[in-house]
């Protein structure tokens, strides 16, 4: 029954994924379409004014024309983030990659848990600290890095670590990397139109429309469409991919106990790695949802109220808590 339900939990969220990746491109041209649009309406010449149809089937031309551009630009940043995301995570994490001769125990675990499901086995890293944290990157698993920092290795027993590999061998398999930088890459489109739609606004409001009168009613649209757009980057879109990070997290544990078929292990390396998963080397907030937790310092007393929503990761007590039921 719990195997079944994982599943459809899987698949709902691959479903809920899809539909996210859908809506993002439509966002994005729909604000396109609407700055446009405000730039003809608002900024027309009063003694050339047009049907609406006409600003409208202009608007739309060229929101069509700017995608020609932003397009190729978005996919060749996605690109370089997909070709190159070993390099890039390492050089923002100082984690290397380690062979087989170095650490043959490890090996053998990742090694046995592909085994077990007829998969290849992942690249191996490791991460020279003091931490308990581990975490995984890419999505086909035999070009994949599963990293596990120094002290996860020599602190925690073989079964437990066997846990954690197991939980990020999930976030593998789950594709939970791609989806990852996929919102960052729109994340980042959202912040590009966000840049142009200010630049814009600058010109404009610096300037006169055709009758030599301030476009007040364009400058109005423009501000808001920035405000929108300010939210939008700031708030909302990364809310959404800490949701879907702590969505992906509670799979990952029960994915966990699903290869391992050993759930006491699992909650005795979340209680472990709770202790200690400060990892001092990683600067960056995109690399930390893709930790088993949270790799920067416990929040304060106040914001730890809010730590839940503002945070990448479950807190260790609801995983516990949720693994305890499974």
């Amino acid at each position: 029954m719990a195997v079944i339900g994982l599943q459809s939990s899987i698949w709902s969220n691959r479903f809920k994924t899809l539909v996210l990746l859908i809506l993002f491109p439509v966002l994005v041209f729909g604000i396109v379409f609407l700055v446009i649009f405000a730039v003809f309406y608002f900024g027309k010449n009063p003694e050339l004014i047009q049907p609406m149809d006409y600003y409208f089937n202009q608007s739309i031309a060229s929101s069509i024309q700017i995608f020609t551009y932003l397009w190729p630009v978005i996919l060749i940043w996605a690109l370089i983030s997909f070709t190159f995301y070993r390099q890039i995570i390492f050089s923002f994490s100082d984690a290397r990659p380690i062979t087989r001769k170095e650490n043959p125990e490890i090996y053998n675990i990742v090694e046995n848990l592909c085994i077990s499901r007829g998969l290849a086995v992942p690249n191996i890293g490791i991460l020279e600290d003091d931490s308990l944290n581990a975490f995984a990157v890419g999505w086909n698993v035999k070009k994949s890095w599963i990293v596990f920092s120094r002290w996860i290795i020599n602190k925690l027993n073989k079964s437990e670590i066997e846990a954690v590999a197991a939980h990020e061998l999930t976030h593998i398999m789950n594709k939970d990397w791609l989806l990852l930088v996929t919102i960052i890459v729109f994340i980042g489109a959202i912040a590009a139109i966000w840049e142009i739609i200010f630049r814009t606004w600058i010109r404009i409001w610096g300037g006169k429309s055709s009758d030599g009168k301030d476009s007040g009613q364009l400058k109005l649209i423009l501000i808001l469409v920035w405000l929108a757009l300010l939210i939008l980057w700031y708030l909302v879109l990364p809310l959404v991919q800490l949701a879907v990070s702590r969505k992906r997290e509670y799979l990952a544990d029960a994915g966990s106990v699903a290869l391992t078929k050993d759930k006491a292990s699992m909650i005795s390396a979340l209680q472990n790695i709770s202790q200690d998963s400060t990892i001092e080397s990683i600067k960056k907030d995109s690399i930390s949802a893709l930790c088993i937790e949270n790799p920067f310092p416990k929040a304060t007393w106040f914001m730890s109220k809010f730590h839940e929503f503002f945070s990448t990761h479950p807190s260790i007590p609801n995983r516990i808590s949720v693994l305890e039921k499974y």
